[in-house]
């Protein structure tokens, strides 16, 4: 028996200390909430901390003092809450991550999870090898941490998709009417594809920047090659005021790299009509136009559907994915199982997905703040006056279009990239290899609960009736507290003197 708890640890040490349960505790930590709150992108500092820094020293005396106190305020609630997620998590016999890199970013916000436990419990239940040593090139013996004590990677596995796309897409007319109104046919270059949210995190900007490279590069005529239209689909609530607003950024931003190109505008495809909308103002290209941008275009196609979804990543000619900092990232898996190359961050998740050179190509990122500017300059701010960060670096934006061009130029390459993209797959994040080790982590889960629980019993003295009674003692304050509540209530005149305490405490 084993208890796998996910997102939030508080209720793991009710379970182990209080209860004390013979079964193992598995708690899964997709990313420390640390590491998310609303001034950082993945743990990493955002342009809200600098925006907030900037309005601080840019205010009154009095209102200066009021807005320190506010973040000394909310420092000293981080603080709370982030000390009692890792008490929590400390208490679990076994935490699973996604990948080596939240492992790192658990590590370093969370150092104590990589630590015994106690002693006893090390001594007398364990029967892991104790540490390695590691030989330096001077021959000195480094004495590392095990790892593998408490904190295991389980990466997250996808089911092949291609039988069940090709019976989809033989059986279902939506995916063929789409098909014909985003001209996807087979005569046409096949597109480059992002798949993300519409949030501003993802750093879709990015991809944006670097098609303005190519079709200047293209205009310049030194890249001879025939640009694929631009395809930005993903996930959008329209009651998100985030997704509302970066989707008019996107498209802003879109509009201004086209305009200055001679192209038609962006489209945005209607998910719920198939209907499209379109900004163009300008004539159809004719035949005096640069031939080898005749099918640069920019498409968004928010909140599309899984069998859309699938028939898009089946017909891209690469995936663009741009998150930096990306705990793990299951599209690339998507899009390599589809036999598609990918082209990534060198940060975070992808780095232990992609392969560079093998199954896509890796870019490093290189951040850049980019005040607010026109449409037509590429930068934006949106209606809180808050700075969009983006990767404006010109290395970065230059790197992001060399390895698009790459794909573009050898399609035997990417053919075999994306061969090798749906071998690993296969071979590294397919659902067998994922259903073995995940059963191996919760034998091991279990085994450690045993462990755990007789430790406590016999080398401790513990037994049920302290648990019991700790139980009791619990439930104690929790109708002692109801009754004075309910009191308190009546008397101010919030409850009506009828209401009973026991539907007080239910």
């Amino acid at each position: 028996s084993v208890f796998v708890l996910d997102v939030l640890p508080t209720g793991v040490p009710y379970l182990v200390e209080w209860w004390n349960v013979s079964a193992g505790v598995l708690f899964y930590c997709h990313f420390p909430d640390k590491l998310l709150t609303r001034d950082t992108v993945n743990g990493e500092q955002g342009p809200s901390a600098a925006l907030d820094a900037a309005t601080v020293s840019g205010s009154t005396s009095l209102f200066r003092l009021f807005l320190i106190i506010l973040t000394q305020l909310k420092r000293f609630y981080r603080w709370a809450l982030d000390s009692l997620e890792e008490w929590t998590m400390s208490y679990s016999d076994l935490i699973v991550v996604n990948s080596k890199f939240t492992m790192g970013e658990v590590e370093k916000v969370f150092p104590s999870l990589f630590l015994p436990r106690n002693s006893v419990f090390i001594t007398a239940a364990t029967t892991e090898s104790p540490p390695k040593a590691n030989v330096t090139k001077d021959g000195d013996q480094k004495q590392t941490k095990n790892q593998s004590y408490r904190v295991r990677v389980l990466y997250p596995a996808i089911e092949s998709s291609l039988s069940k796309e090709r019976k989809l897409i033989s059986s279902s007319h939506a995916t063929l009417k789409f098909d014909n109104e985003l001209n996807l046919s087979k005569d046409v270059t096949k597109p480059i594809l992002s798949l993300n949210r519409f949030e501003r995190k993802k750093n879709v900007f990015l991809l944006l920047h670097a098609y303005d490279e190519l079709l200047e590069r293209v205009s310049q005529a030194t890249l001879p090659c025939v640009v694929p239209p631009l395809m930005i689909a993903g996930g959008y609530d329209p009651l998100n005021v985030e997704n509302v607003e970066h989707l008019a950024e996107l498209r802003s931003i879109a509009d201004g790299i086209l305009r200055r190109h001679d192209l038609p505008l962006s489209t945005v495809v209607s998910p719920s009509s198939n209907s499209t909308e379109s900004r163009n103002c300008l004539p159809v290209k004719t035949e005096e136009h640069h031939q080898l941008l005749k099918f640069a275009s920019i498409t968004f196609l928010p909140s599309v559907s899984n069998a859309i979804r699938n028939k898009l990543l089946s017909s891209a000619s690469m995936l663009c994915y741009t998150p930096h900092r990306e705990h793990f990232g299951i599209v690339p898996l998507e899009a390599m199982d589809a036999g598609v190359p990918v082209v990534a961050i060198r940060s975070g998740g992808p780095m232990e997905t992609i392969v560079d050179g093998v199954t896509g190509y890796l870019v490093h990122y290189c951040k850049a703040e980019v005040n607010g500017e026109n449409a037509d300059g590429g930068g934006s701010r949106n209606n809180n006056n808050t700075i969009s960060t983006i990767d404006n670096a010109n290395d970065t934006v230059n790197a992001y279009a060399d390895a698009i061009a790459k794909i573009i130029a050898n399609p035997i390459d990417a053919r075999l990239m994306g061969r090798n993209g749906r071998k690993r797959v296969d071979e590294i994040f397919g659902m067998e290899k994922f259903r073995k080790e995940w059963w191996e982590l919760l034998f091991e889960a279990q085994r450690r609960g045993k462990e755990r629980c007789y430790s406590k019993t016999v080398g401790r003295g513990y037994c049920v009736g302290s648990s019991l009674l700790r139980s009791l003692c619990e439930l104690a304050v929790v109708v002692l507290s109801a009754i004075s509540l309910t009191w308190s209530m009546k008397k101010a005149g919030w409850l009506e003197d009828n209401m009973g305490i026991l539907g007080t405490i239910k």
